[in-house]
C-alpha cells in the first residue's frame, strides 16, 4: 500500500471491495510455499472444491464470475494481506466464482491438511481465519446495505477516495496521482454499473474540477474537495 498520509474511514475502507484481513497475515504465510503467478492467470476452476488456499503477498487479485449474458459481474478484489478460497476447501463447498490474478502477484499456497493441523494448534490461526471469513460477510452485507441507498455518483466517489488512500501518491502541489490504471469498465464491473454511466459521472467529476487524467492516470487537485463533494451528494438520484 502507499505510505500516503490520507484515510478516509480506514476502519470500513476493507469491507468495500479491497478485502484484506486487518490483524495480518504472518502466521499464515508460515503454513504454504510462496508461487509467483503471471498476470491473469486463473487460479481456480468454478463448481470445483479446492484442496488449497490462497494467501496474496503483493499483487491483486480478482474474485468474479461470467454472466450467461457473457458481462462480467465483480465481487471483491483480494489485496495484499487477504485470504481466500479457505471457506470453500475447509467445508468441502464447490466455489461459486473464479479468482484471476490482475498483475504479477506473489501468492501462498496453503494446502488444506497442513491449514487444518494449524487450526488445532494454534489459537491465533484459527482467529486470523475467522476474520478472514468475517470480514467477507460484513463485505457482502456492506454492499447490499449502500447498494439501494446510494447513487452511482456517491459510489464512484467512494471509490476513488478508497483507492487514493491505498495507491494514492501526493505531488509537490498537493494534488494526488493514482499509481494504478482504472479504465471505466473496471469501475463499472467493480461497482455493478453501466459504463456509460460511469463515464458520464466522471465526466461530471472532470467538469467540477475534482478529477482530471493524463495517459490513463488519474489526477485529484483536491481531494478534500472530492470528500465534501461525495458528503454532499443526495442519497439518492
Amino acid at each position: 500500500m502507499s505510505e500516503s498520509n490520507y484515510t478516509i474511514q480506514a476502519d470500513k475502507d476493507y469491507l468495500y471491495h479491497l478485502l484484506y484481513i486487518p490483524r495480518g497475515i504472518e502466521r499464515l504465510e508460515k503454513l504454504g510455499r510462496r508461487e509467483i503467478v503471471p498476470k491473469d492467470t486463473i487460479l481456480n476452476e468454478i463448481d470445483e472444491i479446492p484442496d488449497f488456499c490462497y494467501v496474496v503477498r503483493s499483487g491483486q487479485v480478482l474474485c468474479y464470475e461470467i454472466s450467461y449474458a457473457g458481462d462480467q459481474r465483480v465481487y471483491n478484489i483480494m489485496e495484499p494481506g487477504s485470504l481466500f478460497l479457505e471457506e470453500c476447501m475447509l467445508f468441502d463447498k464447490p466455489c461459486p466464482i473464479q479468482f484471476r490474478t490482475l498483475d504479477q502477484c506473489e501468492l501462498i499456497r496453503i494446502e488444506k491438511c497442513d491449514l487444518k493441523r494449524a487450526l488445532k494448534r494454534d489459537i491465533d490461526i484459527v482467529m486470523d481465519v475467522c476474520e478472514s471469513l468475517s470480514t467477507k460477510f460484513l463485505s457482502a452485507m456492506e454492499h447490499l446495505r449502500l447498494g439501494p441507498r446510494q447513487s452511482a455518483s456517491w459510489k464512484i466517489c467512494k471509490m476513488l477516495l478508497i483507492y487514493i488512500a491505498h495507491y494514492g501518491k501526493q505531488q509537490e502541489d498537493g494534488s494526488w496521482l493514482l499509481s494504478r490504471r482504472f479504465s471505466h469498465q473496471m469501475i463499472a464491473d467493480i461497482l455493478g454499473l453501466n459504463r456509460v454511466t460511469v463515464t458520464r459521472k466522471l465526466k461530471e467529476l472532470k467538469e467540477l474540477g475534482l478529477v482530471d487524467s493524463a495517459d490513463g492516470v488519474l489526477r485529484f487537485p483536491d481531494i478534500h474537495a472530492l470528500e465534501e463533494h461525495m458528503q454532499g451528494l443526495e442519497i439518492s438520484e
